[in-house]
């Protein structure tokens, strides 16, 4: 048999091999709320997902969101109730799953504002798990959303921002500095933009350059002085570069933000 014709054999036996177990095995409570999406290896990261979700919720939150999953049109959802379910999720501690849901919303809406929410909501759920799986998930989901929002609102610097955060946060293993990078452009682009500097700021001190830190975060805060999380975050760059009564003075403004 020729080489070609193994390889052949090999992907037809996989595939059959993937439809009797992978179907078998699908749960069954989930083909109320599965979509029309073509069968990937992220429809099927989802599934476990919430499978496994399933079996850590009980009282009232569960019944909640399976009344919901159940009254859902998988033909036509509604898109209220998708934002209720991806709610409902977050507020249950499954980030990743409202994440699916904020990407239904967005690929419905198709709006650069939903597709950063839905960013936005992969983001966060990266930094509340340890689980690489979910991280990975959660990564691949969110870039996909971050690049749509910027394809759709290319002037908007916000989403270029938050998917050069999202890199920070798993820097690739093929180009580990990607997100800085990004940052990095971002700031020649736009050297006055104070969230930019925030957190190439934030990022310096996390990396033991506490002068660039101080450089950064002052610029920040001259820029958007009522920023407190910036003065707060100053007063400890200004500190850990020996700089007593600079740290005193961010201190005393990160107080007086916290009280306004």
């Amino acid at each position: 048999m020729q080489r070609p014709q193994i390889i052949a054999l090999f992907v037809a036996v996989l595939a059959v091999g993937l439809l009797y177990f992978g179907f078998r095995t699908k749960p069954a409570a989930f083909d109320q709320v599965e979509k029309t999406r073509s069968a990937s290896a992220t429809t099927t990261d989802v599934e476990t997902l919430i499978a496994e979700a399933r079996q850590q919720l009980n009282g009232p939150e569960a019944n909640q969101i399976l009344a919901l999953e159940q009254a859902l049109d998988s033909e036509s959802p509604d898109i209220e109730a998708l934002k209720s379910l991806s709610g409902m999720w977050y507020e249950s501690g499954f980030g990743a799953i409202a994440g699916y849901y904020a990407m239904e919303v967005a690929e419905m809406e198709s709006t650069a504002a939903a597709w950063s929410i839905a960013g936005s909501t992969f983001s966060l759920a990266l930094r509340q798990t340890g689980d690489e799986k979910i991280r990975s998930y959660c990564l691949e989901n969110g870039v996909s959303a971050f690049e749509k929002a910027i394809s759709l609102e290319p002037e908007q610097n916000q989403h270029r921002l938050n998917l050069a955060l999202l890199y920070t946060e798993i820097p690739p293993q093929d180009n580990p500095m990607k997100g800085i990078l990004m940052l990095v452009d971002l700031n020649k682009k736009h050297p006055e933009d104070p969230d930019v500097l925030f957190h190439l700021g934030r990022l310096a001190i996390q990396t033991g350059q506490t002068e660039k830190a101080v450089e950064r975060l002052r610029q920040a805060a001259s820029l958007r002085p009522e920023h407190r999380d910036t003065w707060c975050l100053l007063a400890q760059a200004e500190e850990a570069a020996g700089h007593m009564t600079e740290a005193q003075e961010a201190h005393d403004k990160c107080e007086e933000k916290n009280h306004l």
